[in-house]
């Protein structure tokens, strides 16, 4: 047993190790005679990395004979398989599939859609999201509509509720794809808010129930253009030496003087933030005497009237580089122009406009062919 004097002095000798070693485990570092402060100090956090998606809406069958329908053919319903090729095409298809890590493909649902639709979707990766309908307002052309395939788009609103999501390119289901569209969620031109106008006009008449415009928004659409886009066509024969990959955006837009390409909002291909507050600026406007009236197309009426050019906020067009609507493009044009999506029904029988012209209804089958390819084997 140690005497009180060695008990003493081995204890003031774990006391002097104890303090060194917390000295030594806390004071500043040196890395190869670099002074490094410590690193908790000096930490700042990290931006959150955004969140992109893609997106287009699916509803029910349109044909009268749907209720009837058996699941085989309710599969063979032509918007469902144009969904089923967008959903391959941005996350499967080897030359068009999204890079952006974990960018889902979001296809909103209405409660009426089938549930074998809804299943085969889920079974080959999309992101399914059942949405409730929104009520068409009285000023809109109601006879037309509830009897038209528009009956339900207005329900496409919803997007905006999807808050998860920083941006969302949104494309309607009879599209497809011919390049890969990342570049567009990060395009400077075309993806950055916008900061709403606040020395406009109100939007609307109603004076009780005011509901203003967010400060900041982002709507950048292409242009509803219809018949053959020449003034883009003769552009890019005028250009003999135009790089594919590099598409010149002077050679890519319309002539804004032809007839056949007005300046307005085309709801069919979207780049958007989602926003509690547009969306209910969005769904005001619907109850509000300044609701657009006899509107035909509903969810696009809605929205050429909130963001027109005058107003508080005013959208940014996407050139037809990114989206085209002419069903009779030249092939070799459109790929040498850069071209990389069509916005075109291509299966025989399809009614309305945007109707693809026979070369481009043999493409879109040999899409649908290669997608039914890559699901052998892969979906169960």
């Amino acid at each position: 047993m140690y005497s009180k004097p060695r008990r003493f002095f081995l204890l003031l000798i774990f006391v002097s190790l104890l303090s060194l070693a917390i000295h030594l485990y806390t004071a500043p570092r040196s890395i190869a005679g670099r002074y490094v402060q410590p690193s908790v100090s000096e930490s700042k956090p990290k931006k959150a990395k955004e969140k992109f998606a893609y997106a287009t809406f699916l509803g029910p069958p349109t044909s009268r004979n749907a209720s009837a329908a058996t699941d085989a053919e309710l599969q063979k319903d032509p918007y469902f398989i144009s969904v089923r090729l967008l959903n391959h095409q941005i996350l499967h298809a080897t030359k068009t599939k999204t890079k952006i890590k974990e960018a889902p493909f979001l296809v909103l649902v209405l409660p009426a859609v089938p549930r074998i639709w809804i299943e085969h979707l889920k079974k080959e990766g999309a992101t399914v999201i059942s949405i409730q309908p929104l009520d068409v307002p009285d000023a809109f052309d109601k006879d037309f509509i509830k009897n038209s395939r528009f009956r339900d788009v207005l329900s496409k609103l919803r997007l905006w509720e999807l808050t998860d999501y920083d941006k969302i390119l949104y494309l309607d289901a009879d599209s497809f794809l011919l390049q890969n569209l990342d570049g567009l969620f990060t395009n400077k031109a075309l993806s950055m808010p916008m900061q709403a106008l606040k020395d406009k006009e109100p939007s609307w008449s109603d004076e009780e129930h005011i509901v203003p415009p967010p400060n900041t928004y982002l709507m950048a659409a292409s242009t509803d253009t219809y018949g053959p886009q020449l003034p883009w066509e003769d552009s890019i024969h005028a250009a003999s030496n135009l790089d594919p990959h590099s598409p010149s955006p002077s050679l890519l837009s319309p002539s804004s003087s032809s007839p056949e390409h007005k300046q307005y909002l085309c709801a069919c291909f979207m780049l958007i933030s989602p926003s509690i507050p547009l969306f209910k600026y969005y769904t005001h406007i619907l109850r509000s005497a300044d609701a657009p009236e006899n509107a035909a197309y509903p969810e696009q009426d809605l929205l050429i009237w909130a963001h027109r050019p005058e107003g508080p906020m005013p959208w940014k067009r996407i050139g037809i580089e990114w989206s085209a609507n002419d069903g009779e493009m030249d092939t070799v044009m459109a790929l040498k122009g850069g071209v990389k999506s069509l916005h075109v029904k291509g299966w025989d029988g399809a009614e309305g406009g945007n109707v693809a012209g026979d070369v481009w209804k043999e493409r879109w089958r040999g899409m649908v062919a290669d997608m039914e390819r890559f699901y052998e084997g892969v979906v169960e």
